[in-house]
């Protein structure tokens, strides 16, 4: 009582970023009840791949934004941002780190309390939607150039796309869209992530064979087979099955389709981006659009998954908006060039 009291003596930010670290907390709890040997492990292996990948990017994020909007004294410039905003970003740096453990936790954990079932319904509902099956339509465009740049966008650029944006709100400025964007991105995960891949547990298209039965989606895996730049979403599968099948815990480790957080965190940080900026907005959802189309094409997901992500992280961006907004504190609005400069990370205060 005594917490909730000072709590709601909170300026709106603060209120909401203590109630956000509470949410994730419980989350994290959870997850280390559940299976601690495996957080443990997880947590070493993350950490460990964030002291090589939190580094790369700010460097290039901050390079970047010293290039952009302090032309004239770029490394000054730089060397004041990390000055002035390091105290926001590393809270938000070592939240993101123990929740990602724990979401890969939880993952894990998903086919040991509601075994793989529901896989025959989403594909025999995505050929009713779709007519035939969707992944038949999306390698219409085979190529391996093509192939190529969807493997390495579903891959690799979504992962830095997620880490860059969390580094990005983190040293942001204005807090009250920053605690907005971290509630919204700590619903999706644990509700698109883990809730609704519990309540929906299903292995995709890529091991329905193995889990199900049969031969349904064998020509998928011959039309994957010959593209040459496939080894790596083949490599990854063999490795997470065998994660699976041991019951070890590793990087990126769980199996689970149903709905998809890639195209829910592509979608939600589109809406992000399109809240910065029209044109940053467009890329944005160009990019939600590949990945939704990646994740049909490589097998991973049925369409219905990333359908669904769509649908929730689109009511969980609009009711965070609705959460963390005061009368008169603020208001959501698209932003040009000249009015985003000021509120980026990038932008030194005087």
């Amino acid at each position: 009582m005594v917490l909730i009291t000072e709590v709601s003596n909170y300026s709106t930010p603060k209120k909401w970023s203590v109630r956000l670290a509470l949410y994730v907390g419980i989350y994290v709890l959870v997850a280390f009840y559940l299976d601690p040997q495996s957080f443990g492990v997880l947590g070493q292996v993350y950490a460990e791949k964030f002291v090589i990948a939190i580094p790369i990017l700010l460097v290039g994020g901050v390079g970047t934004g010293a290039l952009i909007f302090g032309r004239q004294a770029p490394t000054r410039y730089a060397v004041q941002l990390l000055r002035t905003r390091w105290r926001g970003c590393v809270p938000v740096i070592l939240f993101f780190l123990v929740g990602m453990t724990a979401f890969s936790t939880h993952k894990s954990m998903i086919p040991r309390i509601v075994p793989f079932y529901a896989d025959p319904w989403l594909a025999d509902l995505d050929e009713w939607i779709h007519g035939a099956a969707p992944w038949e339509l999306a390698h219409r465009l085979d190529h391996d150039l093509w192939a190529f740049s969807v493997f390495k966008s579903y891959e690799v650029l979504w992962y830095a796309q997620w880490f860059g944006t969390i580094l990005f709100v983190g040293m942001w400025s204005d807090r009250i869209a920053r605690i907005r964007y971290l509630w919204a991105a700590a619903l999706t995960i644990s509700i698109v992530g883990t809730l609704l891949a519990l309540l929906l547990s299903s292995a995709g298209p890529i091991y329905y064979d193995y889990f199900v039965g049969g031969d349904r989606f064998d020509d998928l895996k011959g039309a994957m087979s010959a593209l040459e730049s496939s080894s790596v979403v083949r490599e990854y599968a063999d490795y997470l099955l065998t994660l699976h099948t041991t019951g070890n815990a590793g990087f990126g480790g769980g199996i689970s389709a149903m709905p998809s957080l890639h195209v829910g965190l592509a979608t939600l940080n589109a809406y992000f981006l399109s809240s910065l900026n029209r044109w940053l907005g467009v890329l944005g959802w160009i990019f939600a659009a590949l990945i939704m189309y990646g994740s049909v094409y490589t097998g991973w997901h049925y369409a219905v998954d990333g359908y669904l992500s769509i649908v929730v992280v689109s009511l969980i961006w609009w009711g965070t908006g609705r959460l963390v907004r005061e009368q008169g504190h603020w208001a959501p609005h698209r932003r040009n060039t000249a009015e985003l400069e000021p509120s980026l990370p990038c932008a030194l205060e005087e």
